[in-house]
């Protein structure tokens, strides 16, 4: 009983509860006739059949993520420095405020960016989840454009959308799930960097590209486990009649 409870739970991973335990309780019911190496050659295909979206998404949102990072977004960034101090929507009112709110934004954009594609791929545009990540990256990413009115836009949207979704019952769990994955990415980065600077005392010179980038992998895997883990908690064990396909 414990085996078949950790393959159901395997499975369950990579799709709805119920719909798990009827594919084992298929394929137990047949391997009694057919053998073990058919039930673990059948349930391998089963996994690779059902669970490819995950793993193709990933690698697609790293090379996206890893992509606009580097070939877009640095793009001319000299001469639209020089713009940060425009006035913008509020003028100089309160800067301090201004400054933090532009940091999280840029940083919730970065996110985002590896965030959509691997929603998209893994879910479908249907899903609620994707549909609020594809929502808050359009109104996210144009804070690059490192324009004070359109920084100040970006981030007015993103706090109207959140406190919206939260609000709403149809939007709350896909926001929590939304919320706790780019929290776990964000803190799992910037822990391990923190580490990396006090072994290097500091130095942050002496840190590698190579280095930033095992710290955001880690990162950005842990926050997918994390999303797997809570849409199959918060939205697939909701009725059917109330869930998107997932």
């Amino acid at each position: 009983m414990l085996k078949s409870s950790a393959y159901e739970s395997l499975l369950a991973l990579i799709t709805t509860p119920d719909r798990a335990a009827a594919i084992l309780g298929d394929l137990t019911e047949m391997s009694a006739t057919r053998g073990r190496l058919w039930f673990w050659m059948a349930y391998a295909r089963t996994l690779i059949t059902l669970g490819w979206r995950t793993p193709v998404a990933f690698i697609i949102a790293i090379v996206a993520k890893k992509f606009i990072v580097s070939a877009i977004l640095p793009f001319d960034v000299g001469c639209r420095v020089s713009h940060l101090a425009d006035a913008g929507l509020f003028a100089s009112y309160n800067p301090h405020i201004r400054f933090i709110s532009w940091n999280l934004t840029m940083t919730l954009a970065r996110w985002l960016i590896f965030a959509l594609p691997f929603v998209l791929i893994r879910f479908g545009l249907r899903n609620r989840l994707a549909q609020l990540t594809c929502a808050l990256f359009l109104f996210a990413v144009p804070v690059y454009a490192l324009r004070p009115w359109l920084m100040d836009l970006s981030s007015l949207l993103i706090v109207a959308t959140v406190a919206a979704a939260f609000l709403s019952t149809l939007w709350r769990w896909p926001m929590v799930i939304l919320a706790a994955t780019s929290a776990t990415a964000i803190a799992t980065t910037i822990s391990g960097l923190y580490l990396l600077g006090l072994v290097f005392h500091h130095n942050f010179l002496w840190l590698t590209a190579f280095d930033v980038a095992i710290y955001d992998a880690i990162g950005l895997a842990l926050a997918v486990i994390f999303c797997l883990y809570l849409n199959r908690l918060l939205l697939q064990q909701q009725p059917a009649s109330d869930r998107t396909t997932a």
